[in-house]
């Protein structure tokens, strides 16, 4: 975008607590355009730490209290949401070495000019996260685990809530599954056993794929002659659900494909 193009706006930005905010180069250029005579409209940018790793519709339901009819978008490769003149973005910031989420809220006020709808729209295109990671398929990796993240929060959500339904239990997978007590996320037991008893659509793994596992299904890792489970080998990416029924507890978690992720606070599986 060339700035001899774009209408002379003043944008107000507001960052929120101490959360750095990596923008290109062309959201930079146009959030610095000011003249005299320029137009009363505004753009306006906020931060907001997302500690929850919600998808931005999770955030959206839970903080907008008055809410319209939120459209499904992607900003940057990152999962975003828009009602009317305000769009929702979960991006990941990486700031020395760790990882976070934050909600990224655009917006421009009411009877903007049509110069000014315009100028949101350019921004919405061009608009690039992590621009301190320089390669591109970190930043691919950094991507797929913050919709790893979000979707992990749902299963946790619809967990919680069926634990609040059952004395504090949680589906023990008895039956139906490959391995009592585990289902991951290629196995028919992830939707037919154990999304049916939460009663929800689970989420699965944006690559969802086991590694190679000789004399097992390619699929599964499951021998049916033997009825054995391989494990999880190497370069898997799948969601894990195990339940302890000594305990009364589960874990569920993710392989991560970033570095930044390492521990199952953080969602990522570490003992399989």
């Amino acid at each position: 975008m060339k700035a001899g193009k774009l209408i002379l706006i003043s944008t107000i930005l507001i960052i929120t607590w101490f959360f750095a905010v990596c923008y290109s180069a062309k959201i930079a250029e146009t959030s610095s355009l000011t003249a005299s005579g320029a137009s009363p409209d505004a753009i306006a940018i906020r931060v907001v730490p997302n500690p929850d790793h919600y998808s931005p519709l999770r955030w959206y339901k839970k903080n907008i209290k008055i809410q319209g009819s939120p459209q499904s978008l992607v900003i940057d490769g990152y999962e975003a949401v828009r009602d009317g003149r305000t769009v929702y973005v979960n991006a990941a910031n990486i700031s020395n070495n760790n990882f976070f989420t934050n909600i990224y809220i655009i917006s421009y006020n009411q009877e903007a000019e049509n110069k000014t709808i315009d100028v949101f729209s350019q921004l919405l295109s061009h608009w690039e996260f992590n621009t301190n990671i320089l390669l591109s398929q970190d930043k691919d990796n950094v991507r797929a685990d913050t919709k790893r993240l979000a979707d992990l929060a749902e299963i946790k959500i619809a967990l919680d809530n069926y634990g609040k339904t059952h004395n504090g239990d949680f589906p023990a997978l008895t039956v139906g599954s490959y391995v009592v007590g585990k289902s991951i996320s290629v196995w028919p037991s992830w939707s037919a056993t154990l999304g049916k008893e939460l009663g929800i659509t689970l989420p699965i793994d944006p690559v969802n794929k086991l590694g190679t596992c000789l004399g097992y299904d390619d699929t599964t890792c499951w021998n049916q002659t033997t009825q054995k489970f391989a494990g999880v080998p190497p370069n898997s990416r799948v969601y894990i659900y195990t339940y302890d029924g000594t305990k009364k507890s589960y874990n569920v978690c993710g392989l991560m494909e970033s570095s930044y992720l390492t521990t199952l606070e953080q969602g990522a599986c570490i003992s399989l």
